[in-house]
């Protein structure tokens, strides 16, 4: 935390984004990884002890994680600090060693960053060189996605990209966890009206932070009736009134490589019938022409058919979606649309009986109740179904996914000499295949059956002993 302020410096410069929105998405997101893995981490991957069974009963069964040797993280652009050192933290807790590649738009920042961790590995007296970074075009990278001696891969990024990633590790068949992009819903409920003033400051954070571009931000809000209508007039003011620039609400994006594709789903939602409140095109700022600005936006009365509200945006663009009422089946309706599936946020009051289904019944990997993202703040797993990828990072369930998983099976009383042995009816050569059936019957019996059964079973392995 003492370096926080260069940390931050050098995330803006390279990513585009607010010395605010470096504060809260690169420091505070990765100090509490760090404090989670400190805290909780051993115990994640403590020796576990697992049950037994009756015919088992002299077995000592357990479940240890160890290390998988040298992992991979292929990471985003957008938050250059935390989604290296996120995979870093995890992989260097398990035991391995990491190799990350880094994206090329984030080049720089990232160069600093893995010295970072290099110089906090060698403090520590390990090996620096237990991280290392790569930057490479997407076309050579697959020399790492195949490697053989990569033994676990994490993916953040678009769906595109991981398809290649997916069949390039396939090569090698090394598992792959994919953290794709998203297109989550932010449902308002009938309920939730009295709390509107502190949802719609939510809504703008959730969907202008880093200037959109985050994988969990709020691409779709959801509300019906005059919750909506009170939403809208809420909110076009308050977009109207974001600034731009590197000092000010809404930074630079990381390039203007998807400036056309925005225009173009903007104009071609409003020529469908949906209202254009706030901005919808790109931005020449007079006093930095060589960052790539993209107006905030608000587009109000977008359906569920319109392509605005179906691929993902990552961009400043808040877009408003009117359900027919404020009931589950019509809230889910419009949520679960799209194929993405990452996160999803509803609003609501704790006694509205829509709250519960609308929750069990979202088509993602993890929803915030009566919040935006708060599952990413507390070290839940992290990842998405469906269209937004497979596999989870973070929690104990990411720290694990970094280990080999090795079952272990021992005597429990070996020192007593209690042993497994083949009782003579099933011995090769089998004796008899009758009596064997009988006596492997009777053990079933014993061990699976009711008390009455367990008694047959016993007196018929006696039998055919």
């Amino acid at each position: 935390m003492d370096h926080a302020a260069d940390i931050c410096r050098v995330a803006a410069l390279d990513s585009g984004k607010t010395l605010v929105d470096a504060q809260l998405g690169e420091i505070l997101v990765t100090v509490e990884k760090i404090q989670w893995t400190l805290k909780h981490g051993e115990r994640a991957l403590r020796t576990e002890r697992r049950p037994t069974n009756l015919l088992m009963a002299y077995k000592r069964n357990t479940v240890r994680y160890e290390p998988m040797g040298v992992v991979a993280a292929l990471v985003s652009w957008n938050y250059p600090f935390h989604n290296m050192m996120g995979p870093v933290i995890s992989a260097l807790f398990a035991g391995n060693a990491v190799v990350v590649k880094v994206s090329e738009q984030t080049a720089w920042s990232s160069a600093y960053f893995a010295g970072i961790a290099r110089g906090a590995l060698a403090a520590h007296g390990h090996d620096p060189n237990l991280v290392q970074t790569v930057v490479c075009w997407p076309q050579t990278a697959g020399h790492l996605t195949s490697h053989k001696g990569i033994s676990h891969i994490t993916f953040i990024g678009s769906q595109a990209v991981a398809h290649h990633v997916a069949a390039s590790a396939a090569k090698s068949l090394t598992p792959v966890v994919a953290e794709l992009g998203g297109k989550d819903p932010f449902i308002v409920l009938d309920s939730a009206a009295k709390d509107l003033p502190r949802i719609a400051q939510v809504i703008l954070r959730g969907t202008f932070q880093a200037a959109g571009q985050n994988c969990i931000g709020i691409e779709r809000v959801i509300a019906a009736g005059a919750v909506y209508d009170k939403l809208v007039s809420m909110l076009e003011p308050r977009v109207k009134a974001l600034r731009l620039g590197p000092d000010a609400d809404v930074g630079a994006m990381i390039s203007d490589a998807s400036f056309d594709r925005l225009e173009e789903l903007i104009a071609e939602a409003v020529a469908q019938g949906a209202r254009l409140l706030a901005g919808g095109r790109r931005h020449n700022h007079p006093d930095y022409p060589q960052g790539h600005y993209f107006q905030p936006t608000l587009l109000v009365d977008v359906t569920p058919a319109m392509r605005i509200a179906q691929h993902e945006c990552f961009a400043p663009v808040l877009a408003l979606l009117r359900a027919a009422s404020s009931s589950a089946a019509d809230m889910l309706a419009v949520a679960n649309a799209p194929t993405f599936g990452l996160g999803a946020s509803v609003h609501g009051s704790e006694r509205d009986p829509a709250l519960a289904p609308i929750v069990h019944g979202l088509r993602a990997g993890m929803v915030a109740v009566n919040d935006f993202a708060a599952y990413y703040a507390v070290q839940l797993p992290f990842g998405g179904v469906a269209g937004s990828g497979y596999g989870r990072f973070a929690g104990e369930e990411g720290l694990r996914g970094l280990c080999n998983i090795k079952s272990v099976c021992e005597d429990r009383f070996g020192w007593l000499g209690v042993r497994t042995a083949i009782p003579p009816p099933v011995q090769y050569p089998v004796p008899s295949q009758q009596k064997g059936w009988n006596f492997t019957q009777g053990v079933v019996e014993v061990g699976y059956g009711e008390p009455a059964r367990k008694v047959r079973g016993l007196a018929r392995i006696m039998k055919n002993m």
